[in-house]
């Protein structure tokens, strides 16, 4: 009688479809809270400005070397249907998993970030990927989910403890001094000034004193300073930013093609699809430095709806992480 006993709770075919067709489902977003309008409409404007100044900027580069003018049009929707489908299961995953999650993808990320230092392939003089069979991993990018997530989990449960520097704010800084230097290291300045950015913000929103927080800014001054002027060639893109005209044909070209784009597009723009600086003149014209072809085609109209959009979206952002 034990057997059939046991057999009877295992659960059905039937059971486990419903169950996976339950976790599929977007009705508990549709039946749960509303979402927040601006927000969404901020993502939905950018999403849109993307696809079209992708197609624009890159149809006649596609066409060359794929001989399909739609070849970046489509693997930039393929993202973001694959983005869409991940924020439909971040949502229905409950607050609870993230903070069980929080501290084993830290030490995951911690773990992949020493890793590429070690096995990642060198590229330009920068170890930055894993290669994985049939694909590769770029250990930063997760490097920074793991550091929102543990920074929150962390001031969640330390809130009260985060004005006191030395019992609440050190150890948060160890941890995403630990992670942003191994990134330092790898070598890249881009992504450890992004994440800092983020985290200071974490920090202004989770309660910090903001005499901890000028400090803290004013002491990374010359940190940065020293990770410019140490490496060769940030200091040559420091120099060719600040006088492109010094190297007109070499370092400061890019940098002279996208503001001669963006001023040749005056206040409404050539028109969508009329650039000319895309045609050969202007390096990365559909990935680095779309947002100069953006301006020459759609003009300071164009440039400033964009600007705009991305300001809502922070300000926005921020208002639901300070209500929530």
């Amino acid at each position: 009688m034990a057997e059939p006993a046991r057999l009877a709770f295992r659960p059905s075919r039937k059971a486990k479809k419903g169950k996976l067709r339950r976790l599929l489902s977007i009705d508990p977003l549709l039946r749960g809270p509303l979402p927040d309008v601006p927000l969404l409409a901020c993502v939905f404007g950018l999403l849109v400005f993307g696809w079209i100044m992708v197609y624009s900027s890159s149809a006649l580069v596609a066409e060359l070397k794929y001989k399909d003018q739609f070849f970046f049009l489509k693997r930039q929707i393929l993202w973001s249907i694959i983005g869409l489908g991940g924020f439909i299961v971040a949502a229905k995953l409950p607050l609870d998993f993230w903070r069980k999650a929080a501290r084993p993808l830290y030490a995951f990320t911690l773990v992949a970030l020493a890793a590429v230092l070690v096995i990642g392939p060198s590229i330009s003089g920068a170890r930055r990927w894993i290669r994985l069979p049939g694909a590769s991993f770029q250990p930063s990018e997760l490097a920074k989910l793991s550091l929102v997530l543990v920074a929150a989990d962390y001031m969640d449960r330390r809130q009260s403890r985060l004005k006191n520097f030395k019992k609440g704010l050190l150890p948060l800084l160890v941890l995403a001094g630990m992670m942003i230097g191994l990134i330092v290291m790898e070598p890249d300045l881009g992504t450890p000034m992004l994440m800092s950015s983020v985290f200071a913000a974490l920090l202004i929103l989770g309660g910090a004193s903001w005499l901890h927080f000028i400090t803290l800014g004013l002491s990374a001054l010359p940190l940065i300073a020293v990770a410019v002027f140490k490496v060769r060639y940030r200091l040559q893109r420091l120099f060719a930013y600040l006088n492109p005209w010094a190297d007109a044909q070499g370092k400061g070209y890019q940098l002279i093609s996208s503001l001669l784009a963006m001023g040749s597009g005056g206040f409404f723009g050539r028109g969508l699809g009329e650039s000319r600086l895309k045609v050969g003149n202007l390096p990365d014209c559909h990935t680095d430095f779309v947002f100069s072809i953006l301006g020459e085609e759609l003009g300071l109209v164009g440039t400033l709806t964009v600007a705009f959009l991305f300001l809502a979206l922070c300000l926005r952002g921020l208002r639901i992480s300070k209500n929530s």
